[in-house]
């Protein structure tokens, strides 16, 4: 980091300033960090309230002409930061508000799982204040001409970071909308919850630098099919934090949290949020309760059958970030491997809400076999060192592995085999970094050398000399680690994007 990036960096992470001769009057201020630690970084700054660009090399270093290219490649916020090492159980919310025709839109969206929902109202300030309390957002988009009395309550009823756009202009078209979800899903919103909409996933698009594909359906919900609670109230009740400790310890949802999943805790902590006031969805909800409840057995053996499921929501925000690694997969894996339990558990339920579950029950046996077949138990944490992919899953990586474990066994093997065909017992092979490995023949054996024989060098004591199968066996063994990493990371990416394409299967 550079100049006055440097400058902050510095102060807010304690690094040491140095600087960087860069062909002006003055050094340019620097600090610097490992890469491989750069998410520990990142996260201090978001919690900051910094936004976070990332720079990288985007063309070969040895086909530049001149300074590298580099680009911003993604940029890290509050809202689109995912933390993947914490233990809460907690949405990332991004949100844009949206004003015009006396009305008010919200758009949200957590990239991490996918979630994009819109509600609209009437323009009542302290509605929309209680909206953002409940959903207590990282960070809010706004219209840079928004009063600003009412901006300091959005930050101060949030404490989340305020974005300001001219959201006049900065907002996609409807074709991209209608390409991000359906025609039918943005065809039944109104005019302001379209804008907000627009707002949402310009944003998104902008800092991700790419389409995220988790983020596929496009919730509408009324505000009115759920219990009003005032910021005030939420705050006095300790739904999910504290008063004192600002923490879910003390909590209503501290003590209810019994859940066996990180979804399941967020599920949890929306009910809590959001009580239902529609009389029949209740019951619904209650029949599921209640069964649960005075069968013992039921419970036990649906928590038991949940116990090793991982968070699959935020794993296919990887999969469709191009971030998921080798164990991320290993744990979907795990995951998929538990639902047939999960589906005979719930096999003869009798509440309505627990049967729906059964009927919607995808098994996704398809995308289960593919990763039993294809990820090795124990991948390392980076796709791009190799030791990803199972053995017999592709028989080329198969040959290279073969060729770096056994390159000295095959050479040898192959040695004594051309002995035993020549006849000449002195045979022997040899290597140097100009020809590589040569078969080296004493002179007064050169005649019976066979015609297959390719002479490469002639020496004083003898010749050398390559076949097409000690060549085609040096092709397999030089270079075989560096091509099996390729080779290994390039298969990875192909069964991402075979787990890409279901993605909306594994949501639901």
């Amino acid at each position: 980091m550079f100049f006055e990036d440097g400058k902050t960096a510095s102060r807010a992470l304690e690094l040491v300033l140095t600087g960087k001769d860069c062909g002006l009057e003055e050094r340019a201020p620097m600090c610097g960090i490992p890469y491989h630690a750069a998410s520990t970084y990142i996260s201090r700054l978001i919690a900051q309230g910094y936004k976070v660009a990332i720079g990288e090399q985007v063309e070969d270093p040895s086909l530049a002409k001149g300074l590298v290219k580099r680009e911003v490649i993604k940029v890290i916020t509050p809202g689109t930061y995912i933390d993947l090492n914490s233990t809460e159980n907690l949405n990332t919310y991004l949100i844009a508000i949206y004003e015009d025709y006396n009305k008010v839109s919200i758009a949200l969206t957590d990239i991490g799982t996918g979630e994009f929902k819109v509600t609209s109202f009437t323009n009542l300030k302290t509605t929309l204040l209680d909206e953002l309390s409940k959903i207590g957002p990282k960070e809010v988009i706004v219209d840079v001409n928004m009063n600003e009395d009412l901006v300091k309550d959005i930050h101060n009823s949030t404490n989340a970071l305020i974005t300001k756009k001219n959201l006049q202009e900065f907002r996609v078209d409807d074709k991209d909308l209608i390409n991000q979800f359906s025609e039918a899903e943005v065809s039944g919103l109104d005019e302001t919850s379209k804008n907000s909409s627009k707002v949402l996933l310009k944003y998104i698009l902008e800092t991700q630098k790419m389409n995220l594909t988790n983020i596929n359906f496009l919730e509408t919900y009324d505000i009115v099919n759920f219990m009003t609670i005032d910021g005030n109230s939420r705050r006095n009740l300790e739904l999910t934090e504290s008063i004192r400790e600002k923490s879910k310890k003390g909590s209503l949802l501290w003590v209810m949290d019994k859940t066996a999943t990180a979804m399941g805790g967020r599920a949890l902590r929306r009910w809590i949020d959001e009580p239902l006031i529609i009389k029949k969805e209740i019951e619904k909800r209650l029949d599921g309760v209640e069964e649960l409840f005075s069968n013992l057995s039921l419970n036990d053996d649906v928590r038991e059958a949940l116990k090793d499921i991982y968070d699959i929501e935020r794993i296919v925000g990887k999969v469709s970030s191009g971030n998921v690694n080798g164990k991320d997969m290993v744990s979907l894996r795990t995951s998929l491997e538990k639902i047939p339990r999960i589906k005979e558990v719930l096999k003869n339920t009798s509440s309505e809400i627990l049967k729906e579950y059964y009927n919607d029950l995808d098994e996704l046996l398809d995308i289960k076999e593919l990763l039993q077949k294809s990820i090795i138990d124990d991948p390392s944490l980076s796709i791009k060192e190799g030791n990803l992919i199972k053995e017999g899953y592709n028989e080329e990586v198969d040959n290279l592995r073969g060729a770096k474990l056994h390159g000295k066994e095959w050479i040898a093997s192959l040695e004594s085999s051309e002995r035993e065909v020549t006849g000449i017992k002195s045979l022997k092979v040899g290597f140097n970094k100009v020809f590589g490995y040569y078969f080296e023949v004493s002179k007064s054996l050169v005649s019976q050398v066979p015609d297959r024989f390719i002479r490469k060098q002639t020496l004083t004591t003898g010749e050398r000399y390559i076949t097409e199968e000690l060549k085609n066996l040096e092709g397999q063994i030089l270079g075989a680690e560096e091509k099996v990493v390729n080779l290994e990371y390039d298969e990875f990416v192909k069964i991402r994007e075979e787990i890409a394409k279901n993605v909306k299967r594994l949501q639901k």
